[in-house]
């Protein structure tokens, strides 16, 4: 093919170029058809709500607070007797219920609870007192008031906590009866040890309940009894009880 300066010109085939870009075009629809399509939308979520969560229990503070509970206790040993001369062996048990008020301060570092608590009791326990030897008695003791001392070690769990109590007794005993034939009633104060253990939860506010075990070791004197001048033995003294108190 000549153009207009007489150059010959290449001739191309046009017919298989152009199928070429026709077969070339269909493969690539065809490609394309196979891609996956876009993935769907996920469906719209509510936004989250934060619920703002109250402060942890606080141990920490003043309390009062009134308790009430079951006392028991069981005795024996010799006593010695004047006039004449001689040993009884004694034996006394009483049991009855109790009542009272506590007052105390608790200081939390932690879960660890450390505090003091002091408490004073009515009680209607009572029970026999008797002897057998040189000075035959038969008596009646009464525990008519008591109270005690305390410190408090425990462990919280946010408004529930565990805790191991001990420290002091003070209180008075009665005793009425005769003694050798010789009618007697006489009373005494008296300090002894106590140990014991707790639990306590804060169910309302800042009210909590108790429950607690108090052992309590021998009274440190006795009511005097008429020809007996001196006692030995050990007494068992034990305490349950339950209590509310008030957190300031």
């Amino acid at each position: 093919m000549l153009n207009m300066r007489g150059v010959v010109m290449p001739r191309f085939p046009v017919a298989p170029f152009g199928a070429a870009v026709l077969v070339a075009s269909a493969i690539g629809t065809a490609s394309a058809a196979d891609l996956p399509g876009p993935a769907p939308m996920p469906p719209p979520t509510a936004p989250a709500v934060y619920v703002p969560m109250g402060p942890a229990f606080s141990w920490t503070g003043f309390y009062i607070g009134a308790n009430a509970g079951y006392g028991w206790s069981s005795g024996s040993g010799t006593a010695t007797v004047t006039g004449p001369a001689g040993t009884d062996a004694f034996s006394a048990s009483g049991n009855g219920f109790v009542g009272g008020g506590q007052a105390g301060f608790n200081y939390q570092f932690d879960g660890a609870v450390i505090g003091l608590e002091t408490d004073f009791q009515g009680t209607s326990g009572s029970g026999p007192f008797t002897a057998t030897g040189a000075a035959p008695i038969t008596a009646t003791a009464k525990d008519p008031w008591f109270g005690t001392v305390r410190g408090r070690l425990g462990y919280s769990f946010d408004r529930f906590m565990i805790y191991a109590t001990g420290g002091g007794v003070y209180g008075d005993a009665t005793a009425n009866g005769r003694s050798g034939g010789t009618a007697f009633s006489t009373s005494a104060t008296y300090l002894t040890w106590t140990a014991g253990l707790g639990i306590e939860y804060a169910f309302w506010g800042r009210v909590s309940g108790k429950v607690e075990y108090l052992y309590a070791g021998s009274p440190s004197s006795l009511p005097p009894i008429p020809r007996i001048s001196s006692v030995s033995g050990s007494a068992d003294n034990n305490l349950v009880r339950a209590g509310l108190n008030y957190h300031f």
